[in-house]
């Protein structure tokens, strides 16, 4: 079997807006690893058409000099479209090509993506044991029913839904990502998230989040229970990508970095024992991180962490079920400040009850917040989540749906129509926020203050280019 894994060519095509990074593809990079640890004959790629600026006809054209069996691809909601012209490709080339999708999207709506003509199967949910199960009944029996976590098409076009897969207990078991399949110089940080400058890499030390937000699709896929690589084999993986690759700057993709206060201690205590010198973003929940946890925090590199406080306004943040309050927020902040810890900070705006006078509320906490760095989002119901169920039961999004829409960073009109506030006027209140924030003179002050060498000034530079796109 030649096995190939697809991330396909979305912001090219999609008008998904850029952040001014670019991300290795993990999930792709942790099935190719696992299958290739368990079946070490398989041809196995991965065709990152993102990071090489792929355009359609490039993808066509290695798809007849590669010719593989099957075709991987995950599906991220914004993406749908490119997905789906990337497969019609697929099956132009080798209509014979078993084409199998993955990923938040097809977990969360697998009746709608199998309806699709050129796919075969879909993933439900943790991919890694149920696309090797694929790869091997593909390769004898083709007895699919008995595949947990899969849905795939019968003889007659009927659509299949098998039992949902246990997740896996012990994350340790699977082979780091491989990244040796990537085009590892290709990626690089935003200019929101940037440190040094220097190499850098994306990593994921958990998966799951144990918290009941109803807008975040990270129960959709690992449930409301966080399993946790061992820190040792965390660790592990930090050496190996700063010695083979000279990765310096990591972000940590965990939906809750800091859940375990004692794992978060010991992962730092380790960094420093093995006298890593790297540099590290992660997300933290407010509420969730203590001055000595900070201390020990910065002392093993963590230079930014990110918080989503979403909303300044107490009742959005209980719709949300954020089950979080702005005091938290404040006490969150003030701990990084005074240990020297950079805030990047997540607002949302048009969640459904939002008025103008509760997106003030938000920039105004955004800006008493003292963020290094604001980012401010039009509320997207992923499908999968309860925001997604609430605005198909009220109307908020009506079909047919355009999935492009729901890029979180789209400059398009959002997916979601609100009855308190108009799609043009959550637009708008967007531009504000940007502005209303970034174009204080305290603010622009302490970004020039704090310049120390030309990659802080490229880095305000680019940082000023996103906000140009964002503001306008």
């Amino acid at each position: 079997m030649k096995v190939l894994f697809i991330n396909p060519p979305f912001s090219k095509y999609d008008g998904v807006e850029g952040h001014g990074g670019r991300v290795a593809p993990l999930n792709l990079g942790y099935l190719a690893a696992y299958l290739r640890q368990q079946k070490p004959a398989t041809e196995i790629n991965i065709l990152d058409c993102e990071a090489l600026a792929l355009s359609y006809e490039q993808v066509h054209d290695y798809l007849k000099n590669h010719r593989p069996d099957i075709a991987a691809i995950t599906i991220v909601t914004p993406a749908y479209d490119s997905v789906l012209a990337v497969t019609q490709i697929i099956k132009e080339v080798n209509p014979i090509c078993q084409v199998v999708v993955g990923g938040p999207h097809p977990t969360a709506l697998p009746n709608e993506v199998l309806m699709e003509k050129n796919i075969d199967f879909a993933v439900i949910g943790e991919g890694e044991i149920t696309f090797l199960e694929l790869v091997e009944e593909l390769e004898s029996d083709k007895n699919f029913g008995r595949i947990k976590g899969l849905a795939f098409k019968g003889t007659n076009g009927e659509i299949f839904i098998n039992s949902p897969r246990p997740l896996i207990e012990n994350l340790d078991v699977l082979p780091f990502p491989a990244k040796d399949m990537l085009p590892v110089d290709a990626y690089f940080l935003p200019p929101t998230k940037r440190i040094t400058g220097g190499a850098s890499t994306n990593i994921v030390t958990s998966r799951g989040c144990p918290f009941r937000c109803t807008f975040c699709m990270a129960k959709t896929a690992w449930g409301r229970k966080t399993r946790f690589r061992s820190v040792k084999n965390v660790v592990d993986e930090i050496e190996e990508d700063f010695k083979k690759y000279k990765h310096v700057d990591f972000t940590f993709h965990d939906e809750l970095f800091t859940a375990s206060r004692q794992r978060v201690l010991d992962f730092c205590q380790e960094l420093l024992r093995r006298q890593l010198h790297v540099k590290w973003f992660c997300q933290a929940r407010c509420g969730s991180i203590d001055e000595e946890m900070a201390k020990i925090m910065k002392k093993a590199g963590c230079e930014m962490i990110g918080f989503g406080f979403e909303s300044g306004d107490e009742q959005i943040l209980k719709s949300m079920k954020k089950d979080n309050s702005l005091e938290k927020a404040k006490e969150s902040a003030k701990i990084c400040q005074k240990t020297g810890i950079r805030i990047y900070g997540s607002f949302i705006l048009g969640y459904p009850g939002e008025t103008k006078a509760s997106i003030k509320k938000t920039v105004f906490l955004a800006k008493e917040l003292d963020c290094d760095t604001a980012a401010f989002f039009i509320a997207v119901p992923c499908p999968g989540t309860e925001l997604f169920k609430l605005a198909l039961e009220k109307g908020y999004i009506k079909k047919p749906i355009d999935w492009k829409t729901f890029a979180p960073l789209s400059k398009g009109v959002p997916p979601m129509e609100i009855p308190t506030m108009s799609k043009k006027e959550l637009m708008k209140a967007k531009r504000w926020a940007y502005r209303s924030f970034y174009l204080r003179p305290r603010y622009i002050f302490k970004k020039l203050k704090a310049v120390k060498n030309l990659n802080d000034f490229k880095t305000l530079l680019q940082g000023f280019k996103i906000f140009k796109q964002l503001a306008k």
